[in-house]
């Protein structure tokens, strides 16, 4: 976001044949050019803009460390709600815990660490004996390892 000052200097003399000065100054904020560039926080999207602007906008949130810049500029990324989970796949049902083989952690780990590689609700399928099973990243309510709604990802198992 820049911000445009418009000065306008007028000089006057009292001699009808003196020429008027006019000048016109465009100044530019400080230099934000870094403000504009894409983050992410936990794979999900987001833009880096100052705090203040983050906090004008319904549900949404800022996060420090993610930006190049002044400290006020953060990456502001819609809030993480469980709501905003979409609805289980088409075909799929939640895969029970007792069912999850270690194999299977290990898959969902590795694309849990990988936030570039795996955006937010982003859903990928590996077959495990004859099971398909497609894990999804999804906001996580907090638990017993974190205190907050983290990112994480579920396991569904076909229908």
């Amino acid at each position: 976001m820049r911000w445009v000052a418009v000065l306008l200097v007028v000089g006057c003399s009292k001699s009808p044949h003196a020429a008027v000065d006019a000048a016109v100054a465009i100044d530019a904020a400080p230099d934000t050019s870094d403000a504009s560039a894409a983050c992410a926080y936990e794979g999900e999207p987001g833009a880096c803009i100052a705090t203040s602007a983050c906090a004008a906008i319904v549900n949404h949130s800022a996060f420090a460390g993610l930006c190049p810049g002044p400290t006020d500029i953060q990456c502001c990324v819609e809030t993480p709600s469980v709501a905003n989970n979409p609805p289980t796949p088409v075909g799929y049902k939640l895969m029970m815990q007792s069912d999850v083989t270690p194999a299977m952690t290990t898959w969902a780990v590795m694309i849990l660490n990988d936030p570039s590689g795996y955006p937010m609700f982003s859903t990928a399928t590996m077959v495990f004996g004859t099971l398909t099973v497609l894990a999804r990243v999804e906001w996580h309510p907090p638990d017993f390892q974190n205190n907050a709604i983290h990112r994480g990802v579920t396991l569904y198992e076909p229908t």
